[in-house]
């Protein structure tokens, strides 16, 4: 059995999405825009540049989304400057069980490198992964598969043997069309029937994958 994986990290590994989306609801308040929130909520798992898309096609072109976006930046910093980024139910556990049995671990995330890198450096887990696809190194957005393709390939494994844990309906559909066994995690975004039916599996959190690895053939 081939022992690769590749994760996505805002939902997945660090429970980012619920912060970032209080922050875009105070400052939609804040600047007399209530569907703020709503309209971040369709940009989850995409790239900064999809994102401003997606912004200036809600908003129009006169929309001040990079004023915005640096605010909401400043915000996230000054709530997470003492402890960091919120790590997910059984995150951590799980990426050292995986490291521990000889696993090659990906990271497949629309947020920039630098990001990711800061994040996870102050959990002391930027070590566990192998290769690192970050939003600017690839083209399109998921839910196109090209960060799939491309973890893939900087991990040397073909993607029908490789997982991929995913926590929305973007990221399960990129990683299914790059044809890799998704694992789905529900975050925010709860998945419809249409996701579900892309995934391999579903678990309510990262403990139940981890148990479920060391119990079960996955081969099956």
């Amino acid at each position: 059995m081939s022992k690769n994986i590749v994760f996505d990290m805002d939902g997945v590994i660090l429970d980012s999405e619920r912060l970032i989306l209080t922050i875009w609801e105070f400052i939609g308040h804040e600047h007399g825009i209530p569907t703020l929130r709503d309209t971040m909520y369709k940009c989850i798992g995409v790239t900064k540049d999809k994102t401003r898309e997606i912004m200036l096609e809600t908003y129009g072109p006169d929309f001040p989304y990079e004023e915005l976006r640096k605010e909401a930046s400043q915000q996230f910093k000054d709530r997470t400057k003492k402890d960091g980024v919120p790590v997910k139910t059984g995150a951590r556990e799980f990426i050292q069980y995986l490291k521990t049995n000889g696993w090659q671990i990906g990271l497949a995330s629309s947020t920039l490198h630098e990001t990711i890198q800061a994040e996870l450096e102050f959990l002391g887990m930027y070590k566990f992964f192998d290769h690192i696809v970050s939003g600017e190194m690839v083209r399109e957005s998921k839910p196109h598969p090209e960060i799939f393709f491309k973890a893939c390939e900087m991990m040397g494994s073909k993607p029908e043997e490789t997982y991929a844990v995913e926590d929305s309906k973007n990221g399960v559909r990129a990683a299914a069309m790059a044809g890799l066994k998704v694992i789905l995690v529900p975050d925010v975004v709860l998945p419809d029937e249409d996701t579900e039916r892309l995934c391999w599996k579903k678990f309510p959190d990262l403990s139940e994958v981890r148990r479920y690895f060391n119990t079960k053939d996955l081969e099956n």
